[in-house]
């Protein structure tokens, strides 16, 4: 089993030669690479160009979320850098989802449905009276009804959603191998656990490129995906 092919690597990096070097030495043992706005926001379209000549699948997790005539035109200026993925927010709504789909070509559009940093308490406060799983499963109907490709969602959701949407593709980030309770993340799984919920991409970031051996980091990762 090509386990690798599961693994993106988050490269939240603001520095180019840091990400390039860093790229360099995890390009074997991964499946692709995300590159957000950290990266996205210093180094621009040239940034990516730069990075494609690693030849691995690109996540551009931009998380488009404007109106749809803005967003449509962003998308436009991004799609020549050809990524394989690029993330909107749902909650931009139908019409600003359903713009995108004469103009992406190849890209898959992912859609974001409630951050993995946002629990229940967060939703409270935010006046939405509704359970994490009930407004990430309101927003994904919305995605699918305007065509999206894909979404990103907490492990926790997965297993629920893919029995009601299995033709998406599943994209999961807070992955960790074990409870960090200094992390940002609220809602996570471990790779393995992710893996057999369903989820098709796993986004992982700083248990990789926090680690003092990276790719020993990555091995890890796969054998607890195919051991558990």
């Amino acid at each position: 089993m090509n386990t690798k092919r599961f693994i993106f690597c988050a490269l939240d990096f603001t520095d180019l030669k840091k990400t390039l070097d860093f790229t360099e030495i995890i390009k074997n043992n991964v499946g692709g690479i995300k590159l957000g706005l950290e990266f996205f926001s210093k180094n621009g379209p040239q940034g990516v160009e730069k990075m494609k000549k690693f030849g691995l699948p690109i996540f551009l997790d931009l998380k488009l979320h404007d109106i749809p005539n803005t967003v449509k035109q962003s998308l436009k200026n991004v799609l020549s850098l050809e990524p394989d993925f690029l993330t909107v927010h749902l909650s931009g709504g139908y019409r600003m989802i359903e713009a995108l789909q004469d103009i992406k070509k190849q890209t898959k559009i992912i859609g974001v449905s409630l951050l993995t940093s946002l629990d229940n308490e967060d939703l409270k406060n935010m006046g939405i009276n509704l359970k994490s799983n009930e407004f990430v499963e309101h927003l994904v109907k919305i995605g699918v009804n305007a065509g999206i490709d894909g979404i990103v969602s907490s492990a926790q959701e997965v297993d629920n959603l893919k029995k009601k949407f299995n033709d998406l593709i599943f994209v999961t980030p807070g992955i960790r191998l074990s409870s960090d309770k200094t992390d940002d993340q609220k809602r996570t799984k471990s790779p393995r656990s992710a893996i057999a919920s369903g989820s098709d991409l796993l986004v992982i970031g700083r248990p990789i490129t926090k680690s003092k051996n990276p790719v020993s980091s990555i091995n890890e990762i796969i054998n607890n995906i195919e051991n558990g």
